[in-house]
């Protein structure tokens, strides 16, 4: 819930940081489909290099695997540190990157949530750090994060919001929510149409 009407400049924040969280996730995705269409090996050959990639990252980072939705729960609970969740942000990216770009079958849905999550919940572990009697706990930041950076990246800011709230049946939520979708879409569309 918003904790303070102060807090509302804290979500401005958090929409301006889901833009550049989901336009680094776009690039990065971008990148690694031009590198791989780019390579002169048969298209059979990529998926198992980027699994070598993947495989990597995972052994170290093991919450990217799947969905990551075990991993979001936790950072809604606050239980991840603030490096844990900035290392799984590049983790995330590139994994899905490496994934994509290879010619592996996922999507960018369950992606653009974890990496919400991960980013505005360092954000809010930063925020509430620096503001901890006018600001809500990391988690709050992680909820709206999700929606923000998928709204970014996918450009679809009235079904973040939906799903969100769908997901949190919570009205408390819900003006936080609008204000940083809505920032984050912004930002996003005008530095990448």
């Amino acid at each position: 819930s918003l904790v303070s009407n102060w807090e509302l400049l804290m979500y401005l924040g958090l929409g301006v940081a889901a833009a550049f969280a989901a336009l680094l996730f776009m690039r990065v995705l971008y990148f690694s489909e031009d590198v791989f269409q780019k390579w002169r090996i048969p298209g059979w050959a990529k998926p198992p290099i980027a699994g070598i990639g993947i495989g990597l990252i995972g052994y170290f980072l093991p919450q990217v695997f799947g969905t990551g939705f075990p991993a979001m729960e936790s950072v809604l609970r606050g239980e991840f540190g603030f490096w844990l969740l900035a290392s799984l942000v590049f983790a995330r990216i590139v994994a899905t990157s490496l994934t994509l770009g290879s010619g592996f079958s996922g999507g960018v849905f369950a992606p653009a949530l974890f990496i919400g999550a991960m980013w505005d919940g360092a954000y809010g572990k930063i925020m509430h750090g620096l503001f901890p009697f006018i600001t809500a706990t990391s988690g709050a930041y992680a909820t709206v994060g999700m929606a923000a950076v998928f709204a970014a990246a996918a450009r679809a800011p009235v079904t973040a919001i939906v799903i969100l709230f769908e997901m949190t049946l919570d009205y408390k939520i819900m003006l936080p929510l609008m204000f940083a979708t809505v920032v984050s879409t912004l930002l996003a569309s005008r530095f990448e149409p």
